[in-house]
């Protein structure tokens, strides 16, 4: 039972006048019966992010936490304390479509689990290759089961942030009024980017183009991009093979331009260029940006590509 801070005062008074200095309330004793607030913790920074906008300003909302993540969210494993992290919240919430491999690794009570894409599992994208390749300091390893990038679509976004949205609900319904505003505020901000970026790409008129690696999946099917994923990663010189298999591809998918989710070294960029390809950045924002947020990023990513169509 949550004891109102009204009735805790009153209770102070009446103890104090009945009982005398000695059985004064202490202030301690006060705040210890006050309830702590929730702890909902996100397996990915884009659902760290709504999260955090439908809670803004809410006092009484849950804690939202996200583990620091070093390199690529897809391939981090908890660490002990962070599994005594993840143990001891009220809810972990999930981005699905298979992306938690760590969960197999770990006990959490399966009841504190939330799936924010268990509501359109038929919009999930089966990975039609399970092609080896370089992964930088991951070593070699490859894509399978299902495509997971599922906040580049901002659509699915929104769906997913109405089920973090219900998850906090439940957790506290005293806050209800202001989680639903904060709610409406984001979902309309995901639906002018999702304007925004389909506006842009029907401008690519069925182009082709490049994917430097498999996780534009959600991008290509919301906006029906003529694309191709290669297997290359920004920090890394592309073998002599990677460029063969690129000229196979152009032969028949002849794109003027390639998506890349950070900048690649200067000589990738200048061996595109002499094959007429231009290199585009489009940050995918699994992770927490040095700078900014999942919006301003996916902003960015949206005027890069009208800049590129303007020239």
């Amino acid at each position: 039972m949550i004891v109102s801070r009204k009735f805790l005062m009153g209770l102070a008074v009446l103890l104090t006048t009945c009982g005398g200095a000695d059985r004064q309330t202490n202030s301690e004793d006060v705040a210890a019966e006050k309830p702590a607030r929730a702890l909902m913790i996100t397996s990915n920074y884009p659902l760290y992010y709504f999260a955090s906008r439908i809670t803004e300003g809410v006092d009484a909302a849950p804690e939202i936490v996200y583990p620091d993540i070093n390199g690529d969210p897809a391939y981090w494993t908890p660490s002990t304390e962070q599994i005594q992290l993840l143990q001891s919240a009220d809810v972990v919430i999930l981005n699905g479509a298979g992306a938690e491999s760590w969960l197999d690794l770990i006990t959490l009570d399966r009841r504190r689990l939330v799936d924010t894409s268990v509501n359109f599992k038929d919009r999930l994208i089966p990975l039609e290759d399970s092609v080896l390749h370089q992964h930088g300091p991951q070593g070699e390893h490859s894509h399978q089961g299902t495509a997971f990038t599922l906040w580049l679509d901002p659509q699915l976004a929104i769906m997913q942030a109405q089920t973090v949205m219900d998850t906090l609900i439940e957790l506290a319904p005293m806050t209800e009024p202001q989680l639903r505003d904060n709610m409406a505020k984001l979902q309309q901000e995901l639906s002018v980017l999702d304007t925004r970026l389909a506006e842009l790409f029907t401008m690519f008129d069925g182009r082709p183009v490049l994917f430097s690696h498999p996780v534009y999946q959600y991008l290509q099917q919301r906006y029906s991009l003529n694309g191709r994923s290669v297997h290359w990663e920004p920090d890394v010189e592309p073998t002599t093979s990677a460029w063969i298999e690129l000229q196979q591809i152009l032969a028949t998918h002849p794109a003027k331009i390639m998506l890349w989710e950070d900048a690649p070294l200067s000589s990738t960029v200048e061996r595109l260029s002499r094959a007429g390809v231009n290199v585009l950045l489009f940050h995918t924002a699994a992770n927490r940006p040095v700078e900014g947020d999942y919006l301003s990023v996916m902003r960015a990513n949206a005027e890069r590509i009208a800049a590129s169509l303007s020239q």
